[in-house]
C-alpha cells in the first residue's frame, strides 16, 4: 500500500504543479504590454457584437470598458493617434453604459437609441483593426511578451 499511495501523492504533486504553471503564465501573459493590447482588443470585439446586435434586439447589455479602464495608463508604448482614439471611443461607450443604467432604473425595455450604437459602429472597427495590426507587428517583439521567469536567476 505505501508504493500506491506515494504513487498517487507524487501524481497529485505533478498535476498540482503543472495547474500552478499554467495559471502563473496565464498571469504573466495578461500583465505584459501585449496580453494589454489584447485584453482591449477582446472589449472591442464584444462591443463591436452588441452593436451588431442591437440591430436585431432593441434592447442592449452594458458595454465592457474593464479592460480599457484597467490599462489605459499603462499603454503608453501604443501609438499615440491610437491610444486617442481608443480613449474616445471608451468615453462613448461610458456614456452610453450611463444611459443603459439610467433607462434600466426606470424600468424602459429600449435602453439605447439605434443613433447612440450606430455612431459607435465605424470606430470600434477602426479601433479593431488597428489594435490587430500592433499585435501582428509585434506579437515576437520581445519587448513586449511576458518575461520568462526561472526558479535558478541569473
Amino acid at each position: 500500500m505505501s508504493d500506491l499511495t506515494s504513487t498517487i501523492l507524487i501524481g497529485v504533486a505533478l498535476v498540482l504543479l503543472l495547474v500552478l504553471s499554467v495559471f502563473l503564465q496565464g498571469w504573466r501573459t495578461r500583465r505584459a504590454p501585449i496580453g494589454k493590447v489584447v485584453g482591449i482588443a477582446s472589449s472591442v470585439r464584444h462591443n463591436e457584437k452588441l452593436c451588431e446586435n442591437h440591430s436585431e434586439n432593441s434592447s442592449i447589455g452594458r458595454f465592457k470598458t474593464s479592460a480599457w479602464d484597467k490599462h489605459r495608463d499603462s499603454v503608453d508604448f501604443l501609438p499615440v493617434e491610437l491610444r486617442t482614439e481608443l480613449s474616445d471611443v471608451f468615453e462613448s461607450i461610458a456614456e452610453l453604459n450611463v444611459t443603459i443604467d439610467t433607462a434600466r432604473k426606470l424600468g424602459s425595455t429600449g435602453y439605447v437609441s439605434a443613433s447612440d450604437v450606430e455612431r459607435l459602429k465605424a470606430p470600434l472597427a477602426s479601433c479593431k483593426e488597428k489594435l490587430q495590426e500592433w499585435v501582428y507587428a509585434n506579437m515576437n517583439n520581445p519587448e513586449y511578451l511576458p518575461k520568462k521567469r526561472s526558479i535558478f536567476r541569473r
